[in-house]
């Protein structure tokens, strides 16, 4: 408990470091991370000076990290947004070091000699690309982009009255200078929010569109990869901090759905079975049969992947095994002379084998290969239960 803290930042707009939180947080934590630029050095040279500062990190009280990128949201024509990492091409740590000392003390020899001993002092910090990607994956989750519309709503025009409903997508739109372009559409009247914010903030300069709400999006996932990565506490806006907890509550739910699913699924449908896992670690299987099992569920994880996450396995499952196919609505007598004019005449489609000699033997021979033809001819379907049936059950059968 107490063991380490991130702060990031406190508000949602503009980085205001807070001194005396900081100093609080330096009493209880036993160690203080601080993600710093060019703002931040200037607050801290300002209240701490340079030595008091240089003995912080010395002793481990702090540890300061300069921030080598930013997230932001991008605003294009027609109503198009994209979210990225951004960095200074023309700047470096002992340039915008220089910079902050310059600020409260003007001589470019004490600047430059402070820039290039502090530099050595601190370390980089920068978002990988992966957190971009993880934003972007964000945008298909329909049901935490839901949740997140309302509340970022409410947190910037509380008197706005919301839809019963909240209904959003956020789809792929081209592309604009080179950056990946997404349009936004909501069930939200943007006019009547705007007019709604005016009349209760009528100095506010601004019109207010989805990009804050995309920049929420990709910081709280920021600063979830950042307590990640530095296995740390994390101060952030209050905005944010909603927003991590929406994303963690999505995380969790999900798997909780998923182990219900998968609970119900073996009750019902692997009944007087053990788990695969289990009859491997019990001695029932060997190594290769696990590697066999496995390689014929990749048709069955398929199948699964393509389930619609409102709906639920047993369901979906009942229903794959209960679905009739063509084959099965035609009186038999129909299908076996289907079954023989198809075999007869494929006697030089699929070659002089076995498959042919079978067929030009006649009834009887056709019979043993009602099962591979039907399949073949009339295109079967396939089904979760042969997996489940022909090749799980009889493995893990107690």
């Amino acid at each position: 408990m107490f063991k380490k803290i991130c702060i990031k930042d406190k508000q949602a707009e503009g980085y205001k470091l807070d001194v005396a939180f900081l100093i609080d947080s330096m009493l209880f934590y036993g160690k203080v991370v601080l993600l710093v630029h060019r703002q931040e050095m200037i607050i801290l040279l300002k209240f701490f000076g340079e030595d008091l500062l240089n003995e912080l990190i010395a002793i481990g009280r702090i540890e300061v990290k300069f921030r080598e990128n930013i997230l932001g949201s991008m605003i294009f024509p027609d109503g198009k947004y994209s979210v990225n990492t951004f960095s200074s091409q023309d700047e470096n740590i002992e340039t915008i070091l220089y910079q902050a000392h310059r600020e409260l003390h003007n001589n470019s020899g004490k600047n430059q000699k402070f820039a290039s001993e502090f530099s050595r002092k601190i370390s980089s910090y920068s978002y990988p690309d992966t957190v971009r990607e993880n934003i972007i994956a964000d945008f298909n989750n329909k049901d935490y982009l839901q949740r997140a519309l309302p509340v970022y709503l409410n947190s910037i025009v509380p008197e706005f009255v919301l839809p019963e409903k909240v209904e959003i997508e956020i789809i792929k739109d081209g592309e604009f200078a080179g950056y990946d372009a997404y349009s936004l559409n909501s069930n939200i009247d943007m006019t009547e929010l705007n007019r709604v914010h005016k009349q209760h903030n009528p100095d506010a300069g601004y019109q207010i569109d989805y990009s804050g709400f995309l920049l929420s999006i990709a910081e709280s996932k920021g600063d979830i990869h950042i307590t990640s990565e530095l296995d740390s506490e994390i101060v952030t806006s209050e905005l944010y901090s909603k927003f991590i907890a929406l994303e963690l509550e999505s995380i969790i739910a999900q798997r909780t759905k998923s182990e219900n699913e998968l609970n119900l699924f073996s009750t019902y449908v692997l009944q007087d079975c053990t788990s695969l896992g289990t009859a491997f670690v019990n001695g029932i299987l060997s190594g290769r049969d696990l590697l066999r099992i496995l390689e014929k569920s990749d048709q069955f994880r398929e199948w699964l992947e393509h389930i619609p996450e409102d709906n639920n396995l047993l369901g979906e499952y009942h229903n794959a095994v209960m679905k009739k196919e063509f084959s099965a609505k035609m009186p038999t007598r129909v299908v076996r002379f289907v079954l023989f004019q198809a075999a007869s005449l494929g006697l030089g489609l699929l070659g002089t084998g076995e498959l042919a000699v079978a067929a030009a033997a006649g009834g009887a021979a056709i019979g043993a290969a009602d099962n591979f033809l039907l399949d073949k001819i009339l295109n079967r379907e396939w089904k979760p239960s042969q997996f489940i049936d022909k090749t799980l059950k009889p493995k893990i059968k107690v």
